[in-house]
């Protein structure tokens, strides 16, 4: 039990010199922490941009004004109560679908029932295993018949080359001789190619008569002689 007389006695005489030495050395924090503010603080500039009332609002974070017809809407204004809430002015009871928007989503099945969801889910999910199982099957029902079906390609192949009609080989013959004349391929189907035909045939004609006339030169003069 503490003694009154005891404690009255410490609570008149004065502190130790180290708790008065702690005193004074903090004695400038609080009284600069004392000193009272300017009461008159200067006024503010406001920012000028070239931002429209409107814009900026909304920089601000403040709610804006409908300004235009299209936020009259209504699923503009069930975007401007879902991101401002209350404070949009927006009328709740004009948010509510009406009878034949309801009628048109369940027409169109937008929401489902869990239970017919998950069934549905639960059917796509076979039917796609049951495709990927098929296909599987069909690779290795392919795989099986490679070598049969490659080796018959060949044969085909080869007995094709063998039955080339000679129109066939007349027009390979002139697409390699075109080629090497003009120094590329050109497809037969090009409307360019029967142009070129027709000019490589022109110069060998004319080669043709150069070499019929130098030959009958020749010859006239071998014959004077």
């Amino acid at each position: 039990m503490l003694n009154p007389t005891r404690t009255l006695i410490a609570s008149v005489l004065p502190r130790p010199a180290s708790i008065r030495t702690r005193a004074t050395t903090t004695a400038p924090e609080s009284s600069t922490a004392a000193i009272p503010e300017d009461p008159v603080a200067p006024p503010t500039r406001p920012i000028e941009t070239r931002l429209n009332e409107r814009h900026r609002i909304i920089a601000e974070g403040g709610v804006p004004p409908v300004t235009y017809d299209f936020e009259k809407a209504k699923w503009a204004m069930r975007q401007r109560f879902g991101e401002y809430g209350l404070a949009s002015g927006v009328d709740i009871a004009k948010l509510w679908p009406t009878v034949e928007e309801v009628e048109e989503q369940k027409a169109l099945k937008f929401y489902r029932k869990y239970s017919d969801a998950a069934e549905i889910a639960l059917k796509a999910e076979s039917e796609k295993a049951a495709a990927v199982k098929a296909k599987l099957a069909e690779i290795r029902k392919n795989e099986a018949t490679y070598e049969k079906k490659l080796a018959e390609y060949y044969n085909s192949q080869v007995k094709a080359e063998a039955e080339k009609s000679e129109q066939d080989k007349v027009m390979e013959r002139r697409i390699r001789e075109i080629q090497e004349y003009f120094g590329y391929w050109i497809d037969p189907k090009d409307p360019r190619f029967d142009v070129m035909l027709k000019q490589k045939e022109a110069e060998e004609k004319k080669a043709e008569k150069l070499a019929k006339r130098l030959a009958a030169e020749q010859k006239k003069i071998a014959a004077t002689v």
